[in-house]
């Protein structure tokens, strides 16, 4: 049996899973094939072994059991694979899997652990198994955490209990008077148990194919968030697995994705999300010369600075005569801030919410954290709130600012007041202007992409081009762009290798020179801060050969026996 990883949303994937020459695209449903319960023409098949067949997922014979064993099996899943107690223990089976389904059912708590473990470590690159829970509503969040190939059991155990499954929960068959399905089963104009499974098969079949169809999107955790209400355990559970497994799914969700809806809770606790507010405070550091703190509110077109509201706030400062010394940071949910350098990043211009004028009490706690951690780390000079509906949470945290909005921001007496108080209130710029602020933004977005390395890139840099295009240059050599599309900054080779000299974002490859795209035969090990999207260089002994966009988490390089690394880019011409 072969498994390869075709294509990521986090720790679900499409996968390509090779049994006995025959490919079967996952996630997908390994249906039991047996004469009372016959699976769907052309569906992947669960048979006892002395009855499975070519390209069949094969139960292996207990040891208790005098039924023949055969000499080779190609996907064998050992007797206790639904944690059975009198099971012997097995050596590893062609899937990873977890112990004891049943009970994880029971226990939140278990469950996340018992995922972790088969996501921490080398079962990371193995196709995985889920016995017993895949019923319709749950198939979104269980791939969603990264399992590949489930069992039709619970589809025939509702079945035969008077289970009507939907994608948004069970209903009793016998009392649903009118069928809201129109598959052929529910269509066929009677009703049995017969139909019954065919139904619940249909439905768990379909909702395959949504789930796919979301994780080739990347919008996978958006119908996470909305299937989860049709059942306690698993909003506990995406609950539990963001709090105390956040390290774990941010390392797989990519740093680049797309364009969501935050409209639950769950979405302040997004790995992408989280992510952009521990990366603030771990990395962020204010443009030199930005001296006056401006907090103003988002607006519903993204990037801010394309919306009418924005272009106001921006004009208002730009009367003052003192633009080059104001730092503008957005307040917003989920993301807590968003300083105006970072506003092309993901997810910042990449993600709508619902406005209410009313937020909740997390949201409330969020924003006064981030907004003390800015104002106590960066030092500004002066702050301004121009907020709206953010205005009472945040100035409860601040402590010497001047508030010019007076819960209008829009108003045109605001505006005047704001332009004023800058004028008024902001110091006086030292050293020069022209350009200066330009390079100190890019900084900023730099060391916020790169880490520490990035703001190397800046040094004795010039920033040109018109916005959101811009180039880095030193001495005529341009080391790297911002390009709107990305909102990040693509490398140059010669950017490359400055990321090189600090050993940061690099893959580390055997001796040659790469020829096209790099594949994992090649890697010897990677940067640990790699994550699916970024800007990588690919290097031998700290010489720069070629940059490209890391398509695996370093984990994934160094585990997996194929696969695509790298998406090169650039790379070293071959020496004549």
């Amino acid at each position: 049996m072969k498994f390869g990883i075709l294509e990521r949303d986090g720790l679900a994937r499409i996968g390509s899973l090779e049994i006995d020459d025959i490919s079967v695209r996952t996630p997908a449903i390994a249906f039991v094939d047996t004469e009372r319960y016959p699976a769907p023409p052309g569906a992947l098949r669960l048979k006892r072994e002395w009855t499975g067949g070519k390209g069949d997922v094969v139960i292996a014979s207990s040891s208790f059991s005098a039924e023949p064993r055969r000499s080779e099996n190609h996907a064998l899943l050992h007797p206790g694979f639904r944690g059975s107690p009198y099971a012997e223990e097995q050596p590893s089976d062609d899937f990873a899997l977890p112990r004891d389904p049943a009970g994880l059912l029971l226990d939140s708590e278990k469950f996340i652990a018992a995922l972790a473990g088969l996501k921490d470590g080398p079962d990371l690159v193995r196709p995985t198994f889920c016995s017993v829970m895949g019923t319709p509503q749950r198939l979104a969040f269980l791939a969603y955490c990264g399992f590949d190939v489930f069992d039709s059991i619970p589809l025939i155990m509702s079945a035969e209990n008077g289970w009507y499954l939907t994608t948004t929960g069970q209903l009793v068959y016998d009392k649903v008077e009118e069928l809201p399905c129109s598959c052929p089963a529910c269509s066929a104009g009677r009703r049995g148990k017969d139909e019954l499974l065919q139904h619940n098969y249909f439905t768990a079949i379909n909702e395959l194919r949504l789930v796919k169809h979301s994780i080739s999107e990347g919008m996978l955790r958006e119908l996470v968030e909305s299937r989860i209400r049709s059942e306690p355990w698993m909003v506990q559970n995406l609950r539990l697995l963001d709090l105390h497994h956040h390290d774990l799914l941010e390392m797989h969700a990519p740093i680049k994705g797309t364009r969501f809806h935050a409209g639950s809770k769950e979405s302040l606790t997004r790995p992408d999300v989280l992510r952009w507010r521990k990366r603030l405070e771990q990395r962020y550091k204010r443009p030199e010369g930005a001296r006056v703190l401006l907090l103003i509110p988002c607006s519903a077109k993204k990037p801010y600075s394309l919306s009418q509201s924005h272009m106001r706030f921006r004009q208002a400062v730009w009367d003052s005569g003192k633009a080059n010394l104001v730092h503008e940071v957005i307040v917003t949910s989920p993301l807590g801030l968003v300083p105006r350098e970072l506003e092309l990043f993901y997810p910042a211009k990449d993600y709508d919410i619902p406005v209410t004028g009313h937020w909740d009490r997390d949201e409330k706690k969020m924003v006064e954290e981030m907004v003390s951690w800015l104002v106590e780390s960066q030092k500004y000079d002066l702050v301004i709130s121009h907020l709206g509906d953010e205005r009472e949470p945040v100035n409860s945290v601040l402590k010497d600012f001047m508030d010019t909005s007076q819960g209008s921001p829009g108003s045109r007496e605001s505006l005047l007041r704001l332009t004023d108080a800058i004028k008024a209130h902001a110091p006086e710029a030292k050293g020069p202007k022209r350009g200066a602020r330009d390079v100190d933004d890019m900084r900023s977005l730099c060391r916020f992409q790169f880490g520490d390395a990035g703001a190397d890139l800046c040094e004795n840099a010039t920033v040109y081009g018109r916005w959101p295009n811009l180039k880095i240059t030193t001495d005529r050599t341009q080391l790297g762009m911002l390009t709107g599309e990305r909102g990040m900054v693509s490398l140059t080779l010669d950017g490359a290798a400055v990321l090189a000299k600090r050993d940061s974002y690099c893959v580390e490859i055997e001796d040659f020179m790469p020829k096209g795209n790099l594949f994992v035969v090649g890697v010897k090990k990677a940067c640990k801060e790699i994550r699916i999207g970024d800007d990588v260089v690919v290097v031998h002994d700290r010489e720069a050969r070629a940059v490209g966009v890391a398509r695996m988490t370093p984990v994934e390089m160094d585990l997996a026996e194929r696969g695509e690394a790298v998406h090169v880019r650039h790379a070293l011409a071959m020496p004549i």
